[in-house]
């Protein structure tokens, strides 16, 4: 209904989250990297 009326060709907004619509930020890539490392480094 509303991919219609504003032009879209998929719906944007779905039960599960698709990555192709992920925006990584400076500040997202800084957490993955910290948790990533006190993952590896059992460190939390």
């Amino acid at each position: 209904m509303y991919e219609k009326y504003w032009g879209l060709r998929e719906k944007p907004f779905e039960n599960t989250p698709d990555p192709r619509f992920m925006y990584y930020s400076k500040k997202h890539e800084q957490a993955l990297t910290r948790l990533l490392y006190a993952i590896r480094e059992e460190k939390g």
